[in-house]
């Protein structure tokens, strides 16, 4: 575990990380990348909270898709542990589940680096943000209807979020390892050591309790959300989800773990966002 003194975590503060053990396959054909920001002192204690800014790489037999664009303050060794997960490989698509920072801030840069790059997904409003991304990189999803990519081997369903931040915000779900991607959802702070930062939810020492619950989706003070936790699940059964992956949060495959969270949603234990 790291141990710093209270002007060392002042140096930290604020700052964005790249997480040291990415990339980090967590299923088969799909790699986990990112890093954490800094983003709360807590000088009694002292330490530094972080949050998980993740996004993943999914990649089949003849394409490869990322999963949110990653921050850009991350770019330096980000751009490094993308290189290194494509293995040579170009980046095909790339699905930012909404317009925030963290989760498309980088969607130009990537752009640059793979300029036959597709961006998928709900594509309204990323040309006002990335004016020198062309509108033919832009494949948005049907009306009314998800959005089916196919890699090869394996199919990402890109749907409406049930729990959103943004209205636009969608979700992802690959068949092959029967990763689900929720965006939002099951976000949380940890503490900095390396004993979390870039683990699973099986592997910490020191799982998520209620107190470091991120609830950043939209509006969840102001609604019973019994019957969106409900329908969640039922989503997660139908689709024969095998673990997690989420924006905010860690890697669970332990989807019994997963309650935590939706019990929290169920009783309104929240601040909202």
């Amino acid at each position: 575990m790291i141990e710093l003194d209270l002007d060392e975590l002042r140096e930290i503060h604020g700052q964005y990380l790249p997480g040291r053990r990415f990339p980090r396959e967590i299923a088969d054909g799909v790699q986990w990348l990112g890093g954490c920001s800094a983003i709360a002192l807590e000088e009694s204690r002292p330490d530094i909270r972080h949050s998980q800014c993740n996004c993943y790489l999914v990649s089949g037999d003849d394409a490869t898709l990322l999963i949110d664009t990653g921050h850009p303050a991350f770019w330096g060794g980000y751009r490094e542990a993308l290189h290194k997960a494509l293995a040579g490989r170009p980046l095909d698509y790339v699905m930012p589940t909404h317009q925030e920072i963290p989760h498309a801030g980088a969607l130009t840069l990537l752009y640059n680096e793979w300029p036959n790059l597709t961006v998928v997904g709900n594509t309204q409003d990323y040309h006002l943000f990335h004016p020198s991304v062309p509108d033919s990189a832009y494949q948005p999803m049907p009306r009314n209807d998800d959005q089916v990519i196919d890699l090869g081997g394996r199919r990402v369903t890109i749907m409406p979020a049930l729990f959103k931040d943004l209205g636009t915000t969608v979700w992802a779900f690959e068949d092959g390892a029967r990763v689900f991607f929720p965006a939002d959802a099951f976000a949380y702070m940890h503490w900095h050591s390396e004993d979390a930062c870039g683990l699973t939810l099986e592997e910490l020492n020191d799982p998520p309790d209620p107190e470091n619950f991120q609830f950043i989706i939209s509006g969840v003070q102001y609604r019973d959300m019994n019957t969106k936790v409900d329908a969640f699940v039922a989503l997660l059964d139908r689709l024969d989800v095998r673990a997690l992956a989420p924006a905010h949060g860690t890697v669970m495959s332990d989807l019994e773990r997963a309650n935590w969270f939706l019990d929290a949603l169920r009783h309104g234990r929240s601040s909202g966002h």
